[in-house]
C-alpha cells in the first residue's frame, strides 16, 4: 500500500474499549482499512476532533460512508483495522486540510472516499429555502427516514446536549 505510514494501528474493532482511552477527546486523521485481501487493500480516510466518537459512528453505521458500510457488511468487521495517521490536540489545526493531504497521498481507487478533497459541514446553516424544501419532503411522515424508529440512547444524549 502506497501513501503515508500510520503512527498507530488498532486491530480489534469488535472491542472499542481497546482504543477508547487513546482516542476519546483526541482529534486527528484516521483510516479504516479493509485487510481482507492483502493484494487489494482499500480504506476510508476521515478526520475528527474526537476520534473515538467518530470511529464509533462508523462502527455502528451512523453517519458513515456508504461504501465503507457495504464493505464492512460484506467482509465483516474482523477484516478491518484503524490506522491513525495524525493526532492533534491544538484546536487551531484545520483537520480537513491535513485529511486532504492524506487522501492525496494514496491512489484514489484504493479509497472508499467519494471526494479527493475533505470538507466539513461544521457550522453550516441551511437556507430558508432549503428548510422549506425539507419540510415539504417530509410532510408525509411515512417518507421520513426515522418513521417507525426510535433514537438510541447515544442519539438522545446528543440531542439533549444540543438543546441545553
Amino acid at each position: 500500500m502506497c501513501g503515508i505510514i500510520p503512527i498507530k494501528i488498532y486491530d480489534d474493532l469488535k472491542n472499542p474499549n481497546n482504543f477508547r482511552s487513546d482516542l476519546h477527546k483526541v482529534g486527528g486523521v484516521y483510516g479504516i482499512v479493509n485487510i481482507s485481501n492483502p493484494n487489494k487493500i482499500k480504506q476510508y480516510i476521515g478526520s475528527s476532533k474526537d476520534l473515538y466518537h467518530r470511529l464509533m459512528d462508523h462502527l455502528k453505521g451512523r453517519d458513515s460512508n456508504s461504501r465503507l458500510q457495504r464493505s464492512i457488511a460484506k467482509y465483516g468487521i474482523e477484516n478491518f483495522k484503524i490506522y491513525i495517521y495524525y493526532f492533534h490536540l491544538d484546536a487551531s489545526v484545520i483537520l480537513t486540510d491535513i485529511e486532504t493531504e492524506v487522501i492525496k497521498s494514496f491512489p484514489f481507487y484504493t479509497l472508499y472516499n467519494y471526494k479527493k478533497e475533505a470538507n466539513s459541514t461544521l457550522g453550516y446553516k441551511h437556507t430558508v429555502k432549503a428548510i422549506k424544501k425539507m419540510k415539504l419532503r417530509y410532510k408525509d411522515k411515512t417518507k421520513h427516514p426515522m418513521y417507525g424508529k426510535n433514537h438510541d440512547s447515544f442519539a438522545l444524549s446528543k440531542i439533549s446536549k444540543q438543546v441545553n
